[in-house]
């Protein structure tokens, strides 16, 4: 199982930034390397090296993922901000600093727990898996690392753990082979129900100040959509649609003042982040909005299939899990007939009027067909309850953070020495 492989879920906290950091050798720890221990869980001893390693790959994980480092291009500052922490009745607003902590703590926990259960159920990662650790371990400077305050050892613990150790775990459990794997039957099933592909061009049916549009202002918005969706019935071409669109946003944008507002990637769990990230550029009345599951670290949707299809991968494609995605999002898509195009409205993200043109297409004239998504479909059939088991172990897990470490060896001390590196 390789990195690309794995549902953003499942790899907790990814390796996509701190793997850049660290190979440009932009970050500098100083006086964090005592004591030797920084946490036990469960007897498992992590050095303070393995939790400046985890403390580093959140904070890199947490700016990327709120678009942090940004900031600072508007006056304002990121160590300022408070960030949704946990999930249901247990989510709380955290300093970023805390937020960073806290993942860190969080990451370190599951990883024991998810070590332990390798062992239990004698689950080993794959040569891939170990041939592609060590690829990447051969471009790593130990000199980097002892910069840093820790070393390649400490680093490699870390990385193995959050690239590879979860996803050997659950697909070892749910996929061939495995103790509770799904059969043939039920994969198909699930599949069939729930993968849906698609097209789409939103736009939103509020105004800047983010106040529903009058009547003049929908039907503005419905004329512009029914006049993309007669273009495409005219020319049956949607990548051309969306081409003209993206054009009509970029002149209006011209001559209108705009409003840039990237929503943040959902990783509020502490131990897992949503498949949804959703970027979205506003003018006055015209919004453009990627929405990807996300497979990798960076946000964007590449998992196994894409890898090894032979066909190139469509930038306007889009998918969904009508099992685990937005309830919105995949009603508006459900109510779309496979292989036609239709004007839709419904709230985005559960708060937000918009209205789309929406061109739904058979997954299986995609990327996505059946023989190419049985990782896909295990995950979205099984990881909830893979999840919720793996929650209510570490529940019984001894778990002791060595304060020292944790007060010393923080994130802001990580950004100061930095700045004094640069």
């Amino acid at each position: 199982m390789r990195l690309r492989d794995l549902p953003h879920n499942l790899k907790v906290i990814g390796c996509f930034a701190i793997c850049a950091a660290l190979l440009s050798g932009s970050l500098l720890f100083s006086g964090c390397s005592t004591p030797k221990t920084a946490a036990v869980i469960d007897g498992r001893k992590f050095t303070t090296g393995e939790y400046l390693a985890y403390l580093f790959n959140a904070y890199q994980m947490t700016f990327y993922s709120y678009n942090l480092s940004s900031y600072a291009q508007y006056d304002m500052d990121p160590w300022g901000q408070k960030l949704p922490y946990g999930e249901g009745d247990d989510e709380k607003e955290l300093p970023v600093e805390e937020y960073i902590k806290q993942l860190t703590k969080d990451t370190m926990i599951r990883q024991a727990a998810i070590a332990n259960k390798l062992e239990e159920f004698k689950l080993k990662l794959s040569d891939e898996d170990l041939k592609n650790y060590e690829s990447h371990m051969q471009s790593v400077s130990n000199d980097m690392m002892i910069a840093m305050g820790f070393n390649k050892e400490s680093y490699g613990k870390m990385y193995k753990a959050t690239t590879f150790n979860e996803s050997t775990l659950f697909y070892g459990l749910y996929d061939k082979g495995g103790k509770r794997a799904m059969s043939d039957k039920d994969i198909r099933e699930y599949y069939d129900k729930n993968i849906m592909t698609y097209k789409i061009i939103e736009m939103p049916l509020t105004d800047q100040q983010g106040s529903d549009l009058d009547e003049d202002g929908i039907a503005e918005v419905k004329a512009k959509l029914q006049g993309y969706l007669d273009m495409y019935e005219k020319n049956g071409d949607f990548d051309k649609v969306i081409e003209k669109f993206n054009e009509d946003s970029q002149a209006e944008s011209t001559s209108t003042p705009s409003t840039t507002t990237t929503a943040s990637i959902d990783s509020t769990t502490g131990t897992t982040s949503t498949t949804t990230t959703t970027t979205t550029t506003t003018t006055t009345t015209t919004t453009t909005t990627t929405t990807t599951t996300s497979t990798t670290a960076t946000g964007g949707e590449s998992d196994k299939q894409n890898e090894e299809d032979d066909e190139p991968t469509d930038p306007n494609l889009r998918t969904l899990d009508a099992n685990i995605d937005d309830e919105n999002i995949v009603k508006a898509v459900q109510s779309v007939k496979v292989g036609k195009a239709k004007i839709v409205e419904y709230k985005q993200g559960g708060t937000s009027n918009t209205a789309a043109l929406i061109l739904r297409i058979n997954p299986e004239d995609t990327q996505y067909r059946f023989e190419k998504s049985r990782e896909r479909v295990i995950y979205g059939a099984k990881f909830e309850e893979f999840d919720k088991e793996i929650k209510k172990y570490i529940k019984t897990l001894d778990v002791e953070f060595n304060k020292t470490v944790v007060k010393k060896c923080t994130p802001k001390r990580l950004e100061k020495d930095a700045a004094r590196a640069s």
